[in-house]
C-alpha cells in the first residue's frame, strides 16, 4: 500500500493558486444570466385597437337607464365614454323645444317612469273631471226639480186653505211643469256633453292613423339601416390598413352599442325619436324626424285628453231655457227655482272659463313652450286641433301655422 502524505500548507497554497487562475480567465458573454426584457407581442398591441363588447354594452345600459329614469327636463349633453346621456342632446333646431308641444308627446322629463308622473294619466284625470261634472249637474237639476215640486205643493195647501182651488191647480202644474224642465235640462246637458266628447274622440283618433302609419314605416326603415350598417361596415373595412380591427369594431358597436342598433331601438321605443336632418322650423319636423313609440303614444293621449274636454257650441242653452218656466210660480217659490237653475248652468260655466284660461295660453311659440306637471283642466277643441295639426307635421308635410 503506497501511502501520499501532504501538509496542510501544500494543499492551501495549491487551492490558493487554483482560485487566482479561474479569477483570471475570461469568461464568455453567452454564460451569463440576465433578467429577460418583457416586450408587448404584437397580438398585445393589436388588441389595444380592439372595441370592448362589454364596454358597448354597458354603454346602451346608460342609455336605457336614462330613457328609464332620467327627471330632467333639458340636462346638459354629458357624454359617457362618447355615449349622449340621452338623444335630445342631439336634437337641434326647433326640435327639442317642439317636443313640449302635446302633440309631439308634451316632454317634461327623459324618463319615461317620471313622464307618466308628470302627466298624472290625463285621459283617467280628465273622465273623473268630467264624471265629477255630470253628477254635479245631474244632482243639481233633479235636486231642483224635487225644490219646484216641494214649492208647489206647499204654495198649493196655502192655496187651498184660502179656498183658492183654480190657484191651486195652476201652481201644482207650473211646479210639475218646472221640475221636469229643470231634470230634461240636466239630462239634456250630461247627454250632449258626452257626444260632443265623444265625437271629439273618434276625430281624433281617425285623424291620428296617418300619423301612426307615417311614424311605423320610419321606425321600419331606421330599424332596417340599423341592421344592414354594421355588416356593411364591416366588409368596407377589409379596405383600410386595419381590415380585422375595423371589422371587429363594425360590429361590436353597431350590434352592441348605443351608437348601433341598440341605441336605435332604445331611441325609437322609450326615447323621444331619430332626428335625420336638420330642423330650422316646424315643417322641417314632418321631413327630419321620426318619432319613437313613446312620443306617439304620448302624443295621443294627450290629444285624447284634449278631446274629452272639448265643450259643445252652446252647452247651457237647454238649462237657461228652464228660467222662464219658474217665471209661472210664485215669488218665493220662483227665487228657489231660478237659484237652482243657476247652479245647473254652474259646472258649463267653470269648464268654458277654464277653456278660456287654457286657450289663452295655447298660442305659444314653440320655442318657449313649458309642458307642466300635471294636466290640464278643460282645453278647448282649439287646443286639440293645434296639436293634431302638429302631430300632421309628421306624416303630411304640411306647414304649421
Amino acid at each position: 500500500m503506497q501511502i501520499s502524505i501532504r501538509s496542510y500548507l501544500t494543499a492551501g497554497t495549491a487551492a490558493a493558486v487554483g482560485a487566482t487562475a479561474i479569477a483570471m480567465t475570461p469568461v464568455a458573454a453567452g454564460h451569463m444570466s440576465l433578467p429577460a426584457v418583457q416586450a408587448p407581442s404584437v397580438a398585445q398591441v393589436t388588441l389595444a385597437g380592439f372595441d370592448s363588447p362589454i364596454s358597448e354594452l354597458l354603454g346602451t345600459v346608460i342609455l336605457g337607464s336614462n330613457y328609464l329614469f332620467n327627471e330632467l327636463a333639458n340636462p346638459l349633453a354629458l357624454n359617457t365614454g362618447g355615449v349622449p346621456t340621452w338623444s335630445f342632446a342631439n336634437f337641434t333646431g326647433v326640435l327639442p323645444a317642439a317636443l313640449g308641444l302635446p302633440a309631439l308627446g308634451g316632454y317634461s322629463s327623459v324618463g319615461l317612469v317620471p313622464q307618466i308622473i308628470d302627466d298624472a294619466l290625463p285621459i283617467i284625470s280628465q273622465l273623473g273631471y268630467n264624471g265629477s261634472n255630470y253628477l254635479q249637474a245631474a244632482l243639481t237639476g233633479f235636486a231642483g226639480a224635487g225644490v219646484s215640486i216641494s214649492e208647489g205643493i206647499w204654495n198649493a195647501a196655502g192655496d187651498l186653505l184660502s179656498f183658492d182651488i183654480p190657484g191651486a191647480i195652476n201652481t201644482l202644474i207650473s211646479s210639475v211643469s218646472n221640475a221636469g224642465t229643470l231634470a230634461l235640462a240636466a239630462g239634456q246637458y250630461v247627454l250632449t256633453n258626452v257626444i260632443t266628447k265623444a265625437t271629439a274622440v273618434v276625430e281624433f283618433l281617425v285623424d291620428e292613423i296617418p300619423t301612426l302609419i307615417g311614424a311605423t314605416v320610419g321606425q321600419v326603415s331606421l330599424l332596417v339601416g340599423a341592421l344592414i350598417k354594421p355588416i356593411t361596415d364591416a366588409i368596407d373595412a377589409f379596405g383600410a390598413p386595419n381590415p380585422l380591427e375595423g371589422a371587429w369594431n363594425a360590429l361590436v358597436d353597431g350590434y352592441l352599442g348605443a351608437s348601433g342598433l341598440p341605441g336605435t331601438i332604445l331611441n325609437l321605443t322609450i326615447g323621444a325619436g331619430v332626428q335625420t336632418g336638420p330642423i330650422a322650423g316646424l315643417p322641417d319636423i314632418a321631413e327630419n324626424f321620426v318619432p319613437s313609440v313613446r312620443t306617439v303614444v304620448q302624443g295621443a293621449v294627450k290629444g285624447i285628453a284634449n278631446a274629452l274636454a272639448t265643450e259643445p257650441a252652446a252647452p247651457t242653452a237647454a238649462v237657461r231655457g228652464a228660467a222662464p218656466a219658474a217665471a209661472a210660480l210664485e215669488v218665493s217659490a220662483a227665487d228657489v227655482k231660478a237659484d237652482a237653475g243657476a247652479a245647473v248652468e254652474a259646472p258649463a260655466a267653470e269648464v268654458s272659463a277654464a277653456a278660456g284660461d287654457s286657450a289663452a295660453g295655447g298660442d305659444a311659440p314653440a320655442a318657449e313652450v313649458t309642458t307642466p306637471k300635471a294636466p290640464t283642466r278643460g282645453a278647448t277643441a282649439s287646443d286639440s286641433d293645434s296639436g293634431k295639426s302638429a302631430v300632421k307635421h309628421r306624416v303630411s308635410r304640411k306647414a304649421a301655422d
